[in-house]
């Protein structure tokens, strides 16, 4: 027997097939320049290939996006807000009942389950983003910790529901316009 193996770049199939986007400024161009510029931007530690990262979250979100369709929420089409554009991964009925809509948003995570998704500047931004351009304060996240905690449990899927205030919301909004201003756009 002949066997060869050998590490290829990462074809990139989810990223490419994702749809089409919106011409104009997305949402998570802002959150990122924003990072990048109060010094939170990835710093390079860790993962070499983000592509391949980046793939994995999009192949969690379409899985999802399909599977929740049928249970709890659609994926809606991507909406428009102060000329940012933003890309919600579901909206649906509140499984609780406690309000008429809630964000759904789905994440692939290396980090552990010991950080709270509200210590994820990146996640809040977005969440908050997405309550705010449909006129909710709740937001239902369903993260896959690829790694679990770190201690061997192995993957960890976790639901985090946030309900947010509207000043919360306004707050983050007028940082997101500020960062929008700040570039230029």
């Amino acid at each position: 027997m002949e066997i060869t193996i050998e590490d290829v770049k990462w074809p990139n199939v989810i990223w490419d097939d994702e749809g089409e986007r919106e011409d104009g400024l997305h949402l998570g161009q802002v959150i990122k320049s924003l990072m990048e510029s109060s010094g939170l931007g990835y710093k390079g530690k860790g993962f070499t290939d983000m592509e391949v990262t980046a793939e994995i979250g999009l192949l969690w979100e379409r899985v999802l996006s399909k599977v929740m369709a049928e249970k709890y929420a659609m994926r809606p089409p991507q909406v428009q807000v102060d000329g940012i554009w933003m890309s919600l991964d579901g909206i649906g009925p509140d499984p609780l009942g406690e309000v008429p809509l809630v964000v759904e948003e789905y994440k692939a995570a290396w980090k552990s389950t010991r950080q709270s998704p509200v210590d994820n500047f990146y996640y809040m931004c977005q969440v908050k983003s997405y309550c705010l351009a449909l006129g909710t304060n709740v937001a239902v996240m369903r993260i896959f910790h690829v790694m679990g905690d770190y201690r061997g449990s192995g993957p960890i899927y976790r639901v985090a529901r946030l309900t947010f205030t509207d000043w919360e919301l306004e707050q983050n909004w007028k940082m997101i316009l500020r960062e929008k201003e700040r570039m230029g756009l």
